[in-house]
């Protein structure tokens, strides 16, 4: 990931003009690329969401199915958002995008965490829908605001124990909620041992790699970034570009690891032009689990 070096204010208590600021480096994250499997994820959220149904999402780690469903999501920060208060313009067309409440399942989770996770936010969300369509506050209650939320969606719910799946049912049940569960492959048929929570299943997709042409456009985006760039014009740039297309095979999260290495190898080296042999240095670096 690419990173921003952002200035913090002095901090000794003088502020002379002699003193040194820090500097600290972020990360920055990348724009999104609409993708088509970006699309075919939207349709089956939209499919959850419009039938109030469970899906299961799975695929490789890596694939971008967390930050697609950020973007499908649009999940605004609702923390200082109070329910029944009034809701300012920018908050307010933030709303008006929100398709669900995006949620990480944590390391350790119980029925308990998972109502305090959850119920709130659908509370609130609830809430400012309704007052964002009415123009108003006044009028919405609290059971009208529980059933406006229309889809939720849990990450990392390979962590989730059977208790927690029930719990998340029991809300779904509750609230009439979608519920789409994101998770690595075999999801789906860990699911399949409970068979009270998976008759509720209605749909699962499976969340695949960017195929070659996607690579393409992402490597010509995306790559400079690192302060890479793979010039058509130069036979070495174009056997490089095959060698990661070959390395990655469409996992977008080891893209941007070998983008990394290939920056730092190049700097050490004092070269700005990438060849494939400088692509096959960086992948050495890297630890390539089998999942990838």
């Amino acid at each position: 990931m690419a990173t921003k070096r952002v200035r913090l204010p002095d901090p000794s208590p003088s502020g002379g003009s002699g003193s040194t600021p820090l500097t600290i480096e972020l990360p920055v994250e990348q724009p999104f690329l609409p993708t088509r499997e970006h699309a075919r994820f939207v349709e089956f959220a939209e499919a959850c969401s419009r039938y109030r149904y469970i899906g299961v999402c799975h695929g490789r780690p890596g694939v971008g199915k967390t930050r697609s469903a950020r973007e499908f999501a649009s999940f605004p920060d609702l923390r200082d958002y109070g329910a029944c208060n009034v809701i300012g313009p920018a908050l307010a067309e933030k709303v008006a995008r929100c398709k669900a409440i995006f949620y990480t399942a944590g390391v350790s989770n119980t029925p308990k965490t998972i109502d305090a996770g959850l119920c709130v936010n659908v509370t609130k969300l609830g809430y400012a829908r309704l007052t964002v369509a009415a123009g108003s506050p006044e009028g919405v209650d609290i059971d009208q605001a529980q059933l406006a939320c229309p889809l939720v969606i849990v990450d990392e719910a390979d962590r989730l124990s059977i208790k927690s799946l029930e719990e998340l049912r029991d809300l779904s049940d509750r609230y009439r909620f979608g519920l789409v569960l994101m998770g690595m492959p075999g999801l789906e048929k860990r699911l399949a041992r409970y068979a009270q929570f998976y008759s509720r299943i209605g749909f699962v997709h499976e969340f695949k790699p960017l195929n070659e042409a996607e690579i393409r456009l992402l490597l010509s985006t995306h790559a400079a970034d690192f302060g890479i760039c793979f010039d058509p014009a130069q036979l070495d740039a174009i056997e490089a570009q095959a060698a990661v297309i070959r390395i990655t095979r469409g996992n977008f999260r080891l893209m941007e690891r070998l983008f990394a290495q290939m920056r730092r190898i190049m700097t050490l080296n004092r070269v700005e032009e990438v060849t494939a042999d400088i692509v096959q240095a960086a992948r050495d670096c890297l630890v390539i689990g089998p999942g990838n």
